[in-house]
This record gives structure tokens, sequence and C-alpha cells, in this order.
């Protein structure tokens, strides 16, 4: 008999005074990198590969996935695997991410929500790393001192 261990979420969640359909050319742009810096590189179509590569704390990482679904300007689900995390590349340690684009009556809330968590420590620790990366989605800066939007 196995026992199930319970696994965890971690969401965040950030307005942008933009539509939404500014927000998610900015979400899925190449070479964006609000993703904590990542490098995101896929052609979002559901079943294609999600690869994330950069430095998180002085390390290399290049976590992976696969897109789930997609429906612009509203939907990314994807899986996501980090190997720096030390789990086995199993299925079962596969977290699943939606990233959600709401509007409202000023812009866009944007939710994103990360489940299958292994503990709550990892769970604080995801949502406050997504807090940071949709902060700086909100906040991009296209180098001249404003706000890219």
């Amino acid at each position: 008999m196995s026992i199930e261990t319970p696994r965890h979420t971690a969401t965040a969640t950030t307005h942008i005074a933009e539509p939404p359909e500014r927000v998610w050319a900015e979400l899925t742009h190449p070479g964006a990198r609000w993703m904590l810096g990542a490098n995101v590189e896929t052609d979002y179509r559901p079943g294609s590969p999600i690869v994330f590569e950069g430095h998180f704390f002085g390390r290399v990482f290049a976590d992976k996935g696969t897109v789930i679904a997609v429906d612009r300007p509203r939907l990314l689900h994807f899986t996501h695997f980090a190997p720096l995390g030390g789990l086995p590349d199993i299925p079962e340690n596969y977290h699943e991410i939606r990233i959600e684009l709401t509007p409202d009556d000023a812009g866009t809330r944007v939710t994103v929500t990360q489940e299958n968590i292994d503990t709550a420590q990892h769970a604080t620790a995801s949502a406050g790393h997504w807090k940071d990366a949709l902060a700086t989605l909100a906040h991009r800066d296209d180098g001249s001192g404003s706000t890219h939007w």
C-alpha cells in the first residue's frame, strides 16, 4: 500500500494597468526574461516543450516542462521540473503552473498558481519567487529609465 504525500500550492497575483493583449505580448515575448531573469524557450503550442534557462542565486539552471494549454490572451498552463531541486525527474515531481490574465476596469489581473510542490516551505519560497517575477513583469523597463509599457 502506498501513502500519498501531501502536496502544496503557491499563488501570486499582481495588477498591470494594461489590457490583457499587451500583458500577454510581454509575457510571451522572446527574450523578455521577466521570470527571474530566465530565458524562456517555447512555441507556446500545447504539447510543445518549454525550457527556462538562467542563473538563480549564482547557479546556472535549465528547468523544463511541457505546454499543456494556451488560451491567448487569458491562460498559459504548463508543467515544470527544476533539476536543482534535487528530486528525481519523474512525472510525480513536475509542478503544474497556470498563468491567468483576467481583464478588469483598470487593466489586467495576473495570477500564477503553481501546484504539486513537495513541501510547505518550498511552496512559500515559490510564492515569493512568483511575486518577484510578477513585479518584474509589471514594471518592465526598456532601458531608457521609463517603464516599458
